[in-house]
Protein backbone atom coordinates (compact mmCIF):
# COMPACT_ATOMS: atom_id res chain seq x y z
CA UNK A 1 0.00 0.00 0.00
CA UNK A 2 1.16 3.67 -0.60
CA UNK A 3 -0.18 6.28 0.56
CA UNK A 4 -0.20 9.76 -0.69
CA UNK A 5 -1.16 13.05 0.77
CA UNK A 6 -3.15 15.93 -0.69
CA UNK A 7 -1.40 18.79 -1.71
CA UNK A 8 -2.46 22.27 -0.21
CA UNK A 9 -2.52 25.65 -2.38
CA UNK A 10 -1.17 28.98 0.37
CA UNK A 11 -4.95 30.16 -0.06
CA UNK A 12 -7.14 27.56 1.24
CA UNK A 13 -4.76 27.40 4.01
CA UNK A 14 -4.90 31.11 4.39
CA UNK A 15 -8.40 30.91 4.85
CA UNK A 16 -8.79 28.15 7.29
CA UNK A 17 -5.93 30.17 9.82
CA UNK A 18 -7.87 33.05 9.52
CA UNK A 19 -11.33 31.69 10.28
CA UNK A 20 -9.59 29.82 13.12
CA UNK A 21 -7.97 33.09 14.36
CA UNK A 22 -11.32 34.92 13.90
CA UNK A 23 -13.01 31.81 15.84
CA UNK A 24 -10.13 31.46 18.71
CA UNK A 25 -10.61 35.47 18.89
CA UNK A 26 -14.16 35.18 19.57
CA UNK A 27 -13.78 32.15 22.01
CA UNK A 28 -11.12 33.88 24.09
CA UNK A 29 -13.11 37.11 24.00
CA UNK A 30 -16.28 34.88 25.81
CA UNK A 31 -13.85 33.25 28.10
CA UNK A 32 -12.41 36.89 29.51
CA UNK A 33 -16.23 38.24 29.58
CA UNK A 34 -17.16 34.79 31.78
CA UNK A 35 -19.75 34.07 29.27
CA UNK A 36 -18.54 30.26 27.83
CA UNK A 37 -20.80 29.18 30.60
CA UNK A 38 -23.72 31.03 29.98
CA UNK A 39 -23.55 30.55 26.47
CA UNK A 40 -22.07 26.81 26.31
CA UNK A 41 -24.23 26.34 22.63
CA UNK A 42 -21.87 28.89 21.31
CA UNK A 43 -18.75 27.55 22.47
CA UNK A 44 -19.58 24.02 21.03
CA UNK A 45 -20.11 25.75 17.40
CA UNK A 46 -16.87 27.32 17.22
CA UNK A 47 -14.95 24.52 18.69
CA UNK A 48 -16.99 22.51 16.26
CA UNK A 49 -16.24 24.85 13.48
CA UNK A 50 -12.24 24.90 13.87
CA UNK A 51 -12.51 21.09 14.28
CA UNK A 52 -14.39 20.51 10.26
CA UNK A 53 -12.50 23.30 8.82
CA UNK A 54 -9.12 21.75 9.96
CA UNK A 55 -10.65 18.28 9.06
CA UNK A 56 -10.16 18.04 5.24
CA UNK A 57 -6.29 19.25 5.77
CA UNK A 58 -5.89 16.38 8.65
CA UNK A 59 -8.08 13.53 6.23
CA UNK A 60 -7.46 14.28 2.61
CA UNK A 61 -5.15 11.25 1.13
CA UNK A 62 -4.87 8.82 -1.20
CA UNK A 63 -3.91 4.95 -1.55
CA UNK A 64 -2.98 2.94 -3.96
CA UNK A 65 -3.91 -0.62 -2.27
CA UNK A 66 -3.86 -3.95 -4.14
CA UNK A 67 -6.49 -3.91 -6.33
CA UNK A 68 -7.63 -0.62 -5.92
CA UNK A 69 -7.68 3.34 -5.50
CA UNK A 70 -8.84 4.26 -2.25
CA UNK A 71 -9.59 8.18 -1.91
CA UNK A 72 -10.15 9.29 2.12
CA UNK A 73 -11.36 13.30 2.86
CA UNK A 74 -13.61 13.61 6.08
CA UNK A 75 -16.15 10.93 6.57
CA UNK A 76 -15.95 10.34 2.64
CA UNK A 77 -14.50 7.56 1.40
CA UNK A 78 -14.40 6.63 -2.46
CA UNK A 79 -13.06 3.09 -3.56
CA UNK A 80 -11.87 2.45 -7.29
CA UNK A 81 -10.93 -0.87 -8.63
CA UNK A 82 -7.48 -0.13 -10.60
CA UNK A 83 -8.89 -2.09 -13.33
CA UNK A 84 -11.55 0.54 -14.12
CA UNK A 85 -9.55 3.40 -14.29
CA UNK A 86 -9.38 4.51 -17.84
CA UNK A 87 -7.33 7.65 -18.08
CA UNK A 88 -5.01 9.99 -15.41
CA UNK A 89 -4.93 13.86 -16.71
CA UNK A 90 -3.77 16.95 -15.42
CA UNK A 91 -6.77 19.63 -14.77
CA UNK A 92 -7.44 22.85 -12.87
CA UNK A 93 -11.39 22.09 -12.99
CA UNK A 94 -12.58 24.01 -9.32
CA UNK A 95 -15.39 21.43 -9.22
CA UNK A 96 -15.68 20.59 -5.45
CA UNK A 97 -13.64 17.37 -4.91
CA UNK A 98 -11.35 15.28 -2.55
CA UNK A 99 -8.57 18.01 -3.14
CA UNK A 100 -7.00 20.87 -1.23
CA UNK A 101 -5.84 22.22 -4.31
CA UNK A 102 -6.48 23.34 -7.79
CA UNK A 103 -2.81 21.40 -9.23
CA UNK A 104 -5.48 18.55 -9.47
CA UNK A 105 -5.22 14.92 -11.56
CA UNK A 106 -8.16 13.79 -13.04
CA UNK A 107 -9.19 10.74 -13.18
CA UNK A 108 -11.35 8.61 -15.34
CA UNK A 109 -13.16 5.66 -14.63
CA UNK A 110 -15.53 3.01 -15.55
CA UNK A 111 -18.58 2.38 -12.80
CA UNK A 112 -21.63 0.18 -13.51
CA UNK A 113 -20.77 0.78 -16.89
CA UNK A 114 -21.23 4.98 -16.68
CA UNK A 115 -17.90 6.73 -17.27
CA UNK A 116 -17.20 8.89 -14.75
CA UNK A 117 -14.21 11.00 -13.23
CA UNK A 118 -12.89 12.23 -9.62
CA UNK A 119 -10.31 14.62 -9.34
CA UNK A 120 -7.59 14.95 -6.84
CA UNK A 121 -4.46 16.96 -6.23
CA UNK A 122 -1.64 14.52 -4.77
CA UNK A 123 1.45 16.60 -3.44
CA UNK A 124 3.77 14.34 -5.47
CA UNK A 125 1.72 14.20 -8.62
CA UNK A 126 4.48 12.61 -11.03
CA UNK A 127 5.00 9.47 -7.95
CA UNK A 128 1.60 8.81 -7.61
CA UNK A 129 1.03 8.61 -11.29
CA UNK A 130 4.02 6.59 -11.78
CA UNK A 131 2.39 4.46 -8.94
CA UNK A 132 -1.06 3.92 -9.89
CA UNK A 133 0.32 2.93 -13.40
CA UNK A 134 2.71 0.07 -11.82
CA UNK A 135 0.14 -0.97 -9.59
CA UNK A 136 -2.40 -1.45 -12.81
CA UNK A 137 0.16 -3.33 -14.83
CA UNK A 138 1.00 -5.60 -11.79
CA UNK A 139 -2.77 -6.81 -11.83
CA UNK A 140 -3.07 -7.21 -15.59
Amino acid sequence: MQKFRSKKDWWILGFIIAMTGLLLQLLLTMYAKGNMVQYPVHTFIYVLTIVVLWWPVWSTQYRIEAEQLVITSMFLTWKIPLSAIQKISPSSNSVSSPALSLDRLRIDYQKQGKAKFILISPKDKQAFTLALQQAQQSIS
